[in-house]
């Protein structure tokens, strides 16, 4: 279990990297498994122990990434007649339907069978993104049926016929409109459009502006980490009950309720999955939630934003303590900030470089402040759906907005690396490891000679 979770994050960094540019990225987790396996055969061959943890970690990452593989294929759309034939669709709602910024209704689909525009039936399979004029919310695991044509990898609907539903579709579908209602009001601002995204990973697609710039800046991961306001739910169960068995199971029901009335988002599962397991180390626990959360949802694995968050609590969880316990003896407290935004850069730096070509180096301060801000910005969407949209709340919503956009805009105009930087950032953590490395063996080898 100690080497587990870098073996897991290994397989996450591939997940990421297959997630952003798949094409390339195949024949680098294919070289990565090969070598695995090569010394997954060392550690059956030779007796060392470390060679045995080794292969332990290995056969667990090769494990991983083959399933991770699996899943992003099962993402991938399979139709039996080409896609300009097709007229009408059926299958599953994946997510909760959500609107872009232009009005038009958007789900994902998880496909089951297709029908020409000669009404011929036949199988189809994987994931698409359709785009209509509907203006209901269609809650996760309705059945629906849709007639319309594809377009540019999107299928674009005319008419939507619901054809499975039960009751508990019914209620969260009144459930999201009087959430989303509570904190987003009639305005739509931007601030309260942020607190949605952040609290229940509903925005109807009109703070992409703001995503864009932190995906730009790299602080997507800050976005991706939501799930926080669980903690915070859970935090008020204890208040109210006291610390036994009694406030636990308050704090549980609550969790529950919110998971379930938000909708299965990768970062409510992934933060609901963290709570209930409670009683797990940190670490055995991180894993535990990964697992679970890659075998009983695995459609929501293949979300950028889920792959983010992933990416980012591993590295926090497995390096960020011995990067902060090497950084305090030169910058103090100071290192508590920077080792969780070094920790995370650390692995998705790489995934910025694929996408975007650079990567902002000022991220290493920043991060800490824009997640502070995200924080905030959670909160005062539990005080909208508390209070309601009273004016000290909007106007503090507000602040907190053009803080975090001026924060990004100000990293923007900030000078940019490429993988040269980066080169050099992975350097210097190295350097730093080992410069704390041979200070440790001298302090050890004066006491020995003192004794």
């Amino acid at each position: 279990m100690k080497y587990l979770m870098t073996g897991l994050l290994l397989s996450v960094l591939s997940f990421c990297l297959i997630s952003c540019a798949a094409g390339s990225i195949i024949i680098v987790v294919f070289l990565v498994s090969v070598f695995l396996s090569i010394l997954s055969a060392c550690g059956a061959l030779f007796p060392s122990a470390r060679i045995r943890q080794a292969a332990v970690v290995s056969f667990m990452c090769l494990a991983a990434s083959v399933l991770a593989l699996v899943t992003c294929k099962g993402l991938d759309r399979e139709i039996c007649f080409p896609e300009q034939y097709v007229t009408r669709i059926e299958g599953n709602v994946v997510y909760d339907s959500s609107f872009t910024r232009n009005g038009n209704h958007m789900m994902k689909i998880r496909l089951r069978r297709c029908i020409t525009n000669t009404d011929d039936e036949g199988t189809a399979s994987g994931v698409v993104t359709v785009v209509g004029n509907e203006v209901q919310i269609i809650s996760a695991g309705v059945r629906v049926r849709l007639d319309g044509a594809f377009s540019d990898g999107l299928f674009i609907y005319d008419d939507i016929q619901v054809l499975g539903r039960n009751i508990l579709n019914d209620i969260r579908e009144n459930l999201i409109s009087r959430l989303q209602r509570r904190v987003l009001g009639d305005d739509d601002d931007e601030a309260s459009l942020l607190s949605s995204l952040l609290l229940l990973g509903r925005a109807d697609g009109c703070v992409t502006g703001l995503q864009e710039k932190a995906r730009q800046c790299g602080c997507a991961h800050v976005l991706a980490l939501s799930g926080m306001h669980l903690g915070l739910l859970a935090g008020i169960c204890m208040s109210l009950f006291g610390k036994g068995r009694l406030a636990r199971v308050m704090a549980c029901l609550a969790v529950s309720a919110f998971v379930f009335a938000a909708g299965p988002r990768a970062s409510l599962i992934r933060a609901a999955l963290s709570f209930f397991l409670f009683f797990i180390p940190l670490k055995e626990r991180t894993v535990a939630v990964f697992c679970l959360h890659l075998i009983l949802f695995p459609m929501t694995m293949g979300e950028p934003g889920c792959c983010y968050g992933y990416l980012a609590i591993f590295a926090i969880v497995s390096l960020s303590p011995y990067i902060r316990a090497v950084l305090f003896q030169y910058c103090g407290r100071l290192s508590s900030l920077v080792s969780a935004s070094l920790a995370v850069l650390a692995f998705s730096a790489p995934v910025y470089i694929l996408q975007n070509g650079f990567w902002c180096p000022a991220v290493i301060l920043a991060s800490p402040l824009a997640g502070v801000l995200a924080g905030l910005s959670m909160s005062i969407g539990l005080l909208l759906l508390v209070f309601g949209r009273a004016a000290w709340i909007l106007k503090a919503n507000s602040f907190i907005f053009s803080c975090m956009e001026r924060l990004f805009d100000l990293l923007l105009d900030f000078p940019k690396a490429g993988w040269l930087g980066y080169g050099i950032l992975v350097l210097l953590l190295i350097s730093l490891f080992a410069l704390n490395r041979l200070q440790h063996r001298w302090c050890m080898k004066k006491l020995t000679i003192r004794n």
